[in-house]
This record gives C-alpha cells, sequence and structure tokens, in this order.
C-alpha cells in the first residue's frame, strides 16, 4: 500500500520547473544514465547511454557515424575517417543541453540526455580542447550563429519558431503500416479527438524539457498531425526541434505505433510533411528604448530586453533596412538552400502543392518561398518571416546555418530586395525540382559552401548520394511502379526520419 519513493531531477533547460519521475525498484534503488547523443545528418539521433557514474569520462564513437544514411543500409566513408583508419572519436558534450527525459525513464532507471559535437578524425586533445568535426550539423550550424551575433557589433541573434507536421501510423495485422486515423478533415474537431489521446501524451512529456507547444490539431492528410511551438533563440530552437522529434519518435514506439518526418509517407503524390521555419532577428536594447508591449505571453517574455530589427514603422512594407537585405540574401541562395530544405528525393513532390517552385516573397503569401508578416503599424515584436521551403524531414541545424549564412551575405553586400510575387517570367530563379539538381545547386554556390564549409558539403552530398543511389538499386529490381517509388522510400526514410 506504500507509494513508490519519488525522485527530483532538474530539468536545466526548463527553467525552475523540476521533472519529478516516480521510480521504484525491488530495493527502492533508482539508477540514472546519460545519453550522449549527437545529430547526423538527417537528424537522426546517434547516441551511446553511460551510467551517470561514468559521466566523466571520454565517450567515444565511430567517427564516421554521422556519414550514414537515414536507414543504415547506407555507408559512406569520408576521406578522411578511411584515411584515419575508421577510428572512433571523442563526442563533446554541451552539458548545458543536459536534460532528464520523461519518456526515456523506466521503472527504476531515470535518463537524461546531453547534445554533443565530435572531435574530428585525427585531432588530437581531450574533451573541448579536441578539434572539432566540421561536418557535424550542431557544430556547423554554431559557427554561423556565432557570426551573426558577430557581424558589425550588433549582437544579432535568431528567434525561431514554427511548426512541424508528421504522420502517425499504426501497424497492420499482416504487417507494415496504416495510418494512425483517415480522412482529411483538417481542423474538424472529431478528426483531431481522433489522435488527442497521442497529443495530450506529446504534451506532457514535452512540457518539462521546454519544448513548449502551442497548438495540436490533424491536418490535410491521413495520420497526419501539425504541432506548433513557441520561439527560441538561436541553438536551442534546433536543439528543441530535434529533442522533438527524437521524442515524439520514441512516445510512438513505446505505444505500438510509428510517427515519421517523411515528406512523403503514403504513395507518390498528395499531402505531403512540411516543416515551416518562422524566424526574425533581434538585437540587444542597449539605449532601452525598446518598444514596449501590453502583451504578457510567451513571446514577450522570450524576447525581453531585445528589439526586433526586422521592423520599421516607417517603410510602407513595414520591413526595415535589416529586414529587406537579410530577405535578399536568402532568397538569392535559395536553390542552394533547397538541398538541406529539401534533403530526400519525396521532398520534392511537394513543389507547387503549398511548397515553393521559385525564389520569391510575399506578403502573407503561402505560395512563396518566404512569407512576410510585417505591419507598419503594427507591434514591432510580431514581424516575422516563414521560410516555407523546408520539409518535415529537414534538419533544424542545416536550415537554421544555411538560413543565416544566405542572410548574412545579404546585410554584408546591402543586397536589394525584388519585388514581392515575382515569377519565373519576372526573372525569379527556379527552385530545383530533384534532391540530384538541389545538391548540385548548393556545390555550384561558392559562398554558401564557404560559409557551411566544405568539409561538411562534402560529407552532406556523399550521404545524400548514397541513399539516392540505394533507392535506384531498389526500384532497378522492378517496374518502378508507383507503389515501388513509394515502397523504396518508406524503405529508406519512414521508420528513422
Amino acid at each position: 500500500g506504500q507509494l513508490p519513493p519519488i525522485r527530483c531531477l532538474r530539468s536545466r533547460k526548463s527553467g525552475d520547473k523540476e521533472v519529478c519521475v516516480a521510480m521504484a525498484t525491488a530495493n527502492g534503488v533508482t539508477r540514472e544514465y546519460i545519453r550522449f547523443e549527437v545529430i547526423d545528418m538527417n537528424c537522426k539521433a546517434l547516441s551511446k547511454t553511460v551510467p551517470v557514474r561514468h559521466r566523466s569520462l571520454p565517450v567515444c564513437m565511430y567517427s564516421g557515424a554521422i556519414a550514414m544514411g537515414a536507414n543504415s543500409e547506407v555507408q559512406t566513408f569520408p576521406e578522411e575517417v578511411e584515411k584515419a583508419g575508421c577510428p572512433n572519436c571523442k563526442l563533446l558534450p554541451d552539458w548545458s543541453t543536459e536534460q532528464v527525459l520523461p519518456w526515456a525513464c523506466r521503472p527504476g532507471a531515470v535518463t537524461r540526455r546531453v547534445f554533443c559535437e565530435q572531435a574530428r578524425p585525427g585531432a588530437v586533445g581531450a574533451g573541448a580542447a579536441a578539434e572539432k568535426n566540421g561536418a557535424v550539423p550542431r557544430t556547423v550550424c554554431l559557427k554561423l550563429l556565432d557570426e551573426l551575433r558577430s557581424l558589425g557589433g550588433h549582437g544579432y541573434e535568431l528567434l525561431v519558431g514554427g511548426e512541424l507536421e508528421f504522420t502517425v501510423a499504426k501497424p497492420k495485422a499482416e504487417g507494415g503500416w496504416v495510418p494512425y486515423f483517415d480522412g482529411l478533415d483538417i481542423f474538424a474537431t472529431l478528426q483531431n479527438a481522433k489522435a488527442m489521446d497521442f497529443c495530450y501524451d506529446l504534451e506532457r512529456n514535452m512540457e518539462p524539457v521546454g519544448v513548449d507547444i502551442l497548438t495540436m490539431n490533424a491536418e490535410y492528410g491521413e495520420g497526419q498531425l501539425e504541432i506548433a511551438f513557441a520561439p527560441k533563440f538561436g541553438i536551442e530552437a534546433c536543439d528543441m526541434t530535434a529533442t522533438f522529434r527524437t521524442g515524439t519518435k520514441e512516445i510512438a514506439q513505446s505505444k505500438g505505433l510509428l510517427a515519421s518526418f517523411i515528406s512523403r509517407p503514403w504513395g507518390v503524390e498528395g499531402v505531403g510533411n512540411g516543416g515551416h521555419l518562422n524566424f526574425s532577428l533581434w538585437a540587444p536594447d542597449a539605449s532601452g528604448s525598446a518598444a514596449s508591449s501590453s502583451r504578457d505571453d510567451v513571446f514577450s517574455r522570450v524576447t525581453k530586453g531585445k528589439t526586433n530589427v526586422l521592423h520599421s514603422s516607417e517603410d510602407p512594407q513595414g520591413l526595415s533596412e535589416t529586414a529587406k537585405h537579410f530577405l535578399a540574401g536568402v532568397l538569392a541562395h535559395a536553390p542552394a538552400l533547397e538541398a538541406v530544405c529539401s534533403p530526400t528525393p519525396p521532398c520534392y513532390t511537394r513543389h507547387g502543392h503549398w511548397a515553393p517552385v521559385v525564389s520569391n516573397w510575399g506578403p502573407e503569401d503561402r505560395t512563396a518561398a518566404v512569407r512576410v508578416k510585417a505591419d507598419k503599424a503594427g507591434d514591432p515584436a510580431s514581424c516575422y518571416m516563414e521560410l516555407r521551403m523546408p520539409s518535415a524531414s529537414a534538419n533544424p541545424y542545416l536550415v537554421v546555418a544555411a538560413l543565416v549564412a544566405a542572410g548574412l551575405d545579404g546585410l554584408e553586400r546591402k543586397l536589394e530586395l525584388p519585388a514581392a510575387r515575382q515569377t519565373k517570367e519576372d526573372g525569379a530563379a527556379e527552385l530545383p525540382t530533384a534532391l540530384a539538381g538541389a545538391i548540385a545547386a548548393l556545390q555550384a554556390d561558392t559562398y554558401m559552401v564557404e560559409k557551411l564549409g566544405s568539409d561538411f558539403v562534402r560529407w552532406y552530398k556523399s550521404v545524400k548520394e548514397g541513399e539516392m543511389n540505394a533507392i535506384d538499386e531498389q526500384l532497378a529490381k522492378g517496374a518502378r511502379s508507383d507503389e515501388e517509388v513509394a515502397a523504396a522510400w518508406k524503405h529508406m526514410y519512414f521508420e528513422y526520419v
């Protein structure tokens, strides 16, 4: 009749909220573990789990782990990994990201997670002193965010929010997967209710780790849900998205379900999973003149003491010169951005279906590559842009890194913003229509290669070509029917993306 002992562990990134996990074993002892986790090119979490008593010891992982495909049947071997003899390399933990993961705890076991970077093959030194592998997505992102912060001494920070669409599937008795629920009735309360128990479980598990869910609803696809998040600044926004993706898949798996962020879960046409990225640019309010707001909500609390540098109360469009230059840079490099925004072959079936086909922008335009929400007479804090290019499959670290790199070019060269709602005929650049073309566009953009890093581009290209080759090999055995194409895509991406 006695209650099990309760152990309270503080989650370092969820404010003052404590994560209390009721754990008990036969002798009343709770074990504690830490996942040392690195995020690969596909935003797949790779980890080693370590008893907490060994947290200070070096943890190593195969140096080419992030060069594997979404499905580990794809193995690629970067030249420096081969040259070094395919060694293990140290994981470099960022201890500020250490958190208890409620969904990963078990009776008698509390599980934490710390995000890591990794030493490069052949690097010397221990811990933070080791030279980092510049191909690791989180490392790439941190480098670009540091460049943004340093630009002109302005201290710019990127505020990132948005929403993710994903598909929940249930097993068939004869094997395989089917949608968790049927129908295409977006927003319908009865449709929402079909998966609301799952959504409630998600929200309950995510809030303690700082993933602040704003809205939950069924989308316009079978088994498709959309979750919107409160924003965070910089790398914390990317960590939040990576946490949500892995956690959602784990929670589904624990229920005998499968959650997938694959762009095209069923067939080769129809509704796909998008991952629109909302962003704005902020600077410290050194003068104390930041526009005051009567709002008292999560947005105003997150941005307290900062000024939104995208907004202008004088410009007819409500956009500052900084906003125009940044956006012009994004549009100038949009074809290269597509390589990370649409990182799998099925992503390109979204084009023309609420996903852009040219590099353009427009006020409140859901068909544009960048949808702009700005009002000269409105609250400056409400001014933001929505990058509509990313699929849900996109790695958030890479999308943010590429976005910042492109925006920096616009700021540094003071690029002129094209007119709104341009078409191909008006001169707007066409976006690549297939992954191979997007990879070629990235390679051809020497500025983006330099900013993201030639090592990263080489590793990324190798992984994506490996995935495409594996899909082609599977399709070569048949007639390349729509059913076979869909099956090949699912084999590669459904479980782990």
